[in-house]
């Protein structure tokens, strides 16, 4: 922050273009020690101080300074309002609908990127390099996102069901009375019967839309899902079960249990997992633990996991044995 100090300077005036003019500023009245460089104001007229010998540049009026402002920001008028990426920007008034343009620094001397941008719910789209601000239009309604799973019936949706993202109402799952399948709320979500799962062993709900209007019904908790169990199996004989054996665990490298609107952004991927899946990597169907015995089920949530050396990969626990409904690529 800028501070108030006492200088000198080795001419009668601070304005270049008057009569005797500065040329050098210092700390000492002996003229021994340059000022910092920096910035120098007397009244509205500024100097800057370059070198480290207090050399003075040529002397200019500083401009009208502009209004701090916080303002969401993004390619289109609805990710401006509704995405939550925010920044302070500055105006040239104390009204965001009257501002001429949008700039990045308090003296208006560096132009905001052209896009759209909202204040108080209300949005401008800025073009032509900061020369055209156009007039400011009520944002569209803005529909939180949520991670849910689709199944025909409630079973399916809880213990199996089609994980994507939704748009709600309301805030929460438990208080929205429509849901969408865009963020634009102009498409509502199929009928069907859809399941939340917080993650981190939580209580699995699900809620059923009917009347091809997203209308969603009563909230209620998923049953239980099947148990799954992993077992050694031979056809060949009780000697190849007992004696010989099957293959121990495979193991992944995953995450920490999260949601579905968090798992592809999951860090960092470092926790070894075991599952008794034959393949390479875990796949839906596949029982995984955390412990390399397999009798500590891997609790119900979403899992990124290392797959491919190209891509990484997420599935998702249920029932609370362990068991791996789905395996989506991020």
């Amino acid at each position: 922050m800028a501070t108030t100090g006492t200088y000198f300077i080795n001419g009668t005036t601070w304005a270049t273009g008057s009569a005797d003019p500065a040329t050098n500023i210092y700390t000492d009245s002996g003229l021994s020690t340059a000022a910092p460089n920096g910035w120098y104001k007397s009244g509205t007229v500024y100097r800057q101080a370059t070198g480290g010998t207090g050399a003075l540049s040529v002397s200019a009026s500083c401009g009208t300074c502009g209004t701090a402002f916080v303002l969401g920001y993004g390619a289109t008028a609805f990710a401006a309002c509704c995405s939550g990426t925010t920044a302070t920007f500055y105006l040239d008034t104390s009204d965001f609908t009257t501002a001429t343009g949008v700039w990045t620094n308090p003296l208006l001397s560096t132009d905001a990127a052209d896009q759209f941008y909202s204040y108080s719910s209300q949005s401008r789209s800025l073009t032509a390099s900061n020369t055209a601000f156009s007039t400011a239009t009520g944002c569209a309604t803005c529909y939180p996102a949520i991670g849910l799973s689709f199944g025909a019936n409630a079973p399916t949706a809880c213990c199996a069901g089609t994980p994507a993202t939704y748009y709600m109402n309301q805030t929460t799952f438990a208080a929205s009375t429509i849901l969408y399948q865009n963020a634009d709320g102009d498409t509502v979500a199929a009928n069907g019967f859809y399941s939340y799962d917080a993650g981190s062993g939580g209580t699995v709900v699900s809620r059923q839309v009917t009347g091809g209007t997203g209308a969603l019904g009563t909230q209620a908790n998923c049953a239980a899902c099947p148990t799954s169990i992993s077992l050694c199996f031979s056809s060949t004989s009780l000697d190849d079960l007992c004696c010989t054996g099957c293959a121990s665990l495979g193991t992944v490298t995953g995450s920490a249990v999260t949601g579905f609107q968090d798992v592809c952004s999951a860090t960092p991927v470092n926790v070894t997992y075991h599952f008794n899946g034959s393949g390479t990597y875990p796949v839906a169907g596949d029982l995984v633990f955390t412990s390399a015995a397999g009798t500590t089920a891997l609790a119900n949530g979403y899992y990124k996991f290392d797959s491919a050396a190209a891509s990484e990969s997420w599935f998702r626990v249920t029932g609370g044995t362990g068991y791996i409904a789905t395996v989506e690529d991020c």
